[in-house]
């Protein structure tokens, strides 16, 4: 169950994402329903009690699981909107919701029916440890073997096939093997067009399954785009753009010698080489990306990237320009905007040291920003105002260009941007080009234009962190800005301290109702131990991305943590004298984990050991609860109210306090809610060895 469950959740989350072109915020809503469905399934499974239903639940699972994937692909399609498109909140949730229903409540009927099936009075909590430990080897089975190498659907046919297996293994009928013959046949019918279907209109000339993402490269007349989970990143040929890029940066810098190129099209670089320039590395982290990117090459570029003054690295841009082996005149930002956490991460305070710490005395950042015609509306103001002031906080000087245009421009020194000088620069230089032209500098840097652009981008306050990318909220007033709906706009004028006030008066009100009622305040533990345990994993999830920007191959082993956490929590409470007292025990120790994880966000290895604590706790918690309840049936409903935690703590944290707020106080609303949790036990303990005592005298 666990094996499967895990598979097929990280192979969902993969292609909602490249569905909704690598919107991080899609994490937590698909996750919150995920759990929400689950524990609706696992709340009906209870009041199952045919013979072979735990068998035939295994095969509906089965029979689900393709036509699961197929309907995440037709949803653009459904949606009827063309490539590259927006998809606004109200669509995302529905179709997200739509789709996963059937799968997620299929799947979350199994586990009571496996307490129901195993026959011991206390099953679930070695159940749900056992779920666990078959989702910690599904992760990392994935993260390390399958990832890159099989693509969505094929890995979704090999999980049916499971599932049809396991099911007949269980309800030792053998005629229940002939259901394999379903998904072989939908497998068979529906593969060619499921990779075609979200790329209606435009021709799909063939996709790449990469451990980064699903790198499509689509044909328009005699142009080739390469999308990465289904996001734009480039077009080819595209010269006008190449050469706008190029020389508008190569014209800033009195005399560019060595430069650094992250991302994007490695076109670029043949038009750099028309200057003398000593080295040019060009730094992307998919490796699969820069191989089809050879594949479109002309062989006049083809030529130029096999110069001996030109180095293509596939390494994290970040991690590339924090090992310091060179500094640069120019480092280029050749990146699509910052719509997205994996790349905002190029666009914060932190970056930007960075990139400071990488450039020459008289080096010059180049950072693109999305350009606008005639107005610049809220949503992009926001993005775009926020990268402006993080770059002012770390740069003395910055410049702008025209709103049409969309460059920000960051030295330590003064920038020249006389037009007069960079005509006579560009023109002394005698660069042929085809579009480009000197007379260019007067509209690009006229008097009004960039003024205009800086007032309006100065409006804003914040500034853009990795602790609190600005990418999310930008998603939010884009959602907002797209259907019109009043529900987000609200969203968006929410203050921090409405926030904290409502979640005193809610905790305060459930004071009222828990206090002293020990069946009550398990429970309600139980429901905190959901949210809090899907809180950190969303909160890690995020900031991981944020940090290091590849969630789409890490996904599997952050899960795999905390599932190993999962399991070694309920192995190390199966056997505790006093349940409640460790329950407690462990409710303290969340809230110190919640006050202290900002301390370990600084490598790789420690976000794994945070996730998998989280999940240690989030495990114990569970089982321990289970073992404080005499009454039959709890453990159908205390999975069901771990569900129902675990779904509010997807999504609330997902869609209002990391975009709103940051992750700090995300961490501190876990904190206080788990205080709380724990409190209230501590006041049914009491009043257990007070009745103790009373009744001993």
């Amino acid at each position: 169950m666990g094996f499967t469950s895990l598979l097929l959740q990280i192979t969902v989350l993969r292609l909602l994402l490249s569905t909704f072109s690598g919107n991080e915020l899609d994490i937590g809503i698909t996750l919150s329903f995920w759990l929400l469905f689950v524990g609706l399934g696992s709340y009906a499974g209870r009041k199952i009690s045919a013979r072979q239903a735990f068998a035939l639940s295994f095969l509906l699972v089965a029979v689900l699981i393709l036509p699961t994937a197929l309907a995440i692909k037709a949803i653009k399609t459904v949606l009827a909107l063309e490539p590259g498109e927006t998809v606004s909140f109200p669509s995302l949730i529905a179709s997200t919701a739509v789709v996963l229903f059937p799968v997620c409540f299929s799947l979350g009927l199994q586990f009571p029916l496996a307490v129901s099936f195993s026959g011991e009075k206390h099953a679930a909590g070695k159940i749900y440890g056992l779920e666990a430990a078959g989702a910690l080897l599904g992760g990392i089975l994935f993260t390390f073997i399958l990832s890159s190498r099989i693509e969505a659907f094929s890995l979704c046919l090999a999980l049916s096939i499971l599932s049809v297996i396991v099911g007949t293994f269980i309800s030792k009928n053998k005629f229940f093997i002939l259901v394999i013959a379903v998904p072989l046949l939908f497998h068979t019918a529906f593969y060619r067009s499921a990779q075609s279907l979200p790329w209606q209109g435009v021709r799909l000339a063939y996709t790449v399954e990469s451990k980064f993402g699903e790198i499509a490269v689509i044909k328009i007349g005699s142009q080739s785009s390469v999308c990465s989970n289904g996001q734009l990143l480039f077009t080819y040929p595209d010269t006008q753009t190449i050469e706008l890029k190029t020389h508008l940066a190569m014209s800033l810098h009195p005399s560019p010698s060595r430069i650094l190129v992250i991302g994007g099209s490695i076109a670029i670089i043949r038009e750099l080489l028309k200057y003398p320039v000593e080295h040019i590395d060009f730094v992307e982290t998919d490796p699969k990306i820069i191989q089809v990117s050879q594949g479109l090459l002309d062989a006049d570029d083809r030529r130029a990237i096999q110069t001996p003054n030109v180095s293509l690295i596939a390494e994290d841009g970040r991690r590339f320009i924090k090992r310091g082996t060179q500094s640069y005149d120019l480092i280029m930002l050749n990146l699509p905007p910052p719509s997205t956490a994996g790349i905002n991460r190029f666009y914060t305070i932190e970056a930007f040291g960075e990139i400071k710490r990488a450039l020459q005395k008289e080096g010059i950042l180049v950072v693109p920003t999305p350009p606008a015609a005639g107005y610049i509306g809220r949503s992009m103001q926001t993005a775009n105002g926020a990268v402006y002031n993080s770059l002012k906080t770390v740069f003395p000087h910055v410049a702008l260009t025209a709103q049409e245009y969309g460059y920000l421009f960051a030295s330590e020194n003064e920038l020249d941007t006389a037009t007069g000088n960079l005509e006579n620069r560009f023109r002394d230089r005698g660069v042929p080009t085809t579009y480009f032209r000197e007379y260019l500098f007067r509209d690009i840097f006229s008097p009004f234009g960039p003024e205009y652009v800086r007032q309006r981008l100065s409006e804003i306050s914040f500034v853009n962190t990795d602790l609190r990318p600005s990418a999310y909220l930008y998603n939010l007033m884009l959602w907002s800005e797209v259907h019109g709906g009043e529900a987000l706009r609200y969203l968006l004028s929410i203050r921090l301290s409405y926030m904290l006030l409502a979640e005193a008066l809610l905790l305060s009100l459930m004071a009222i109702l828990l206090f002293g009622r020990k069946n009550r305040v398990v429970y309600f533990s139980v429901f905190s131990t959901g949210f809090s345990g899907m809180t950190f994993t969303i909160t890690i999830i995020l900031t991981f991305q944020a940090f290091f920007g590849y969630i789409y191959e890490t996904i599997g082993l952050l899960s795999a943590a905390f599932m190993a956490g999962l399991w070694l929590g309920t192995f190390l409470t199966s056997r505790v004298k006093n349940a409640l007292n460790t329950l407690l025990i462990l409710e303290t120790l969340t809230v110190l984990l919640a006050v202290s994880s900002l301390l370990f966000f600084k490598s790789e290895i420690l976000f794994s050991m945070l996730i998998f604590t989280a999940g240690v706790l989030t495990g114990g918690q569970f089982n321990t609860a289970g073992l404080s309840l005499a009454e039959a049936g709890a453990g159908g409903k205390l999975y069901a109210l771990d569900l129902f935690g675990s779904f509010l703590g997807a999504f609330i944290p997902a869609i209002i306090m990391i975009p709103l707020f940051g992750v700090f106080w995300t961490l501190f609303s876990v904190a206080l809610i788990k205080a709380f949790s724990a409190l209230m036990i501590a006041s049914v303990r009491t009043a257990s060895a007070g009745s103790f005592k009373n009744y001993k005298g």
